[in-house]
């Protein structure tokens, strides 16, 4: 009994990630699909078909295998650029990290325009910059705010040995910075091709399609196999526009690694 109770309440939570706005939006389509079939069913039009229902089914299975070879294509394209979002978004807040570490051996008054820069620059990046790539477009803001990141390592005068090996420290790490910074905004304005998208829509639909023209001979297994197909059909579709872009939508990138710059490191 422990053991169904889990598996029900991890499905619940699994439900619940989804909007109930996108579960809403399935279930009108299943619906309407579901009511398609069986008033066509009804009206016998299915009938055209019985002697086809082999041939019908052999397609469905043909262009079903095309749409898996297709989706999983899609997935592993789209994947990979929403991790190489992370990963770029790890990198470049664990530079600005270094630069604050590397940082501390100098004098408070020398050190702090690179503190205010860093957490100035941080800031932008949550505020704005994360709602401009929502759209596949860069921040000019943040981008003159990385410059004041940069200009506050290269103005720094080094006193002595010691200082001069942490300024030259800092000038390397400001350069991974900026190559870090770089490869994440490459990466985050990216999508999906559209070509590929359309041509995965394209043939779910026509399984779809296929399957209201196959002739099943008892009403209720038509409309299960309907409503089952199309459902799975729907959130496929649906994870695959949602992760393709990572800023908006229900799985998203975070912000956090930046939000840490601003509030726990100094």
């Amino acid at each position: 009994m422990t053991g169904a109770s889990d598996d029900n309440t991890l499905f619940a939570r699994s439900l619940g990630i989804i909007p109930g706005e996108i579960r809403f939006r399935c279930l009108k389509i299943v619906v309407a699909l579901s009511a398609a079939y069986a008033v066509l069913w009804l009206l016998g039009f299915q009938k055209l078909f019985l002697y086809d229902a082999e041939g019908i089914a052999t397609l469905i299975q043909i262009i079903g295998t095309l749409y898996s070879v297709l989706y999983a294509f899609a997935t592993y394209v789209i994947w990979g650029q929403f991790s190489s979002v992370e990963s770029g978004i790890l990198k470049e807040s664990g530079a600005l990290k270094d630069l604050l570490l590397f940082s501390a051996p100098l004098k408070e008054a020398t050190r702090e325009p690179v503190i205010r820069a860093v957490k100035s620059y941080a800031r932008a990046v949550v505020d704005s910059e994360w709602r401009a790539l929502a759209d596949g477009e860069t921040s000019e803001k943040t981008d003159r705010l990385f410059y004041d990141v940069i200009g506050s390592i290269t103005s720094l005068k080094a006193d002595g040995d010691s200082e001069r090996a942490v300024y030259e420290r800092l000038l390397d790490i400001a350069n991974m910075a900026s190559a870090h910074r770089d490869e994440r905004l490459s990466v985050s304005v990216k999508r999906m091709p559209r070509t590929l998208f359309l041509f995965v829509s394209v043939t779910a639909c026509t399984i779809l399609l296929l399957l209201l023209f196959y002739p099943f001979r008892n009403l209720g297994l038509g409309i299960a196999a309907v409503a089952i197909i199309s459902t799975l059909l729907f959130f496929a579709h649906f994870v695959v526009s949602d992760l393709d872009n990572p800023f908006q939508g229900t799985w998203n990138v975070s912000s956090k690694a930046f939000e840490e710059l601003i509030h726990k490191f100094r």
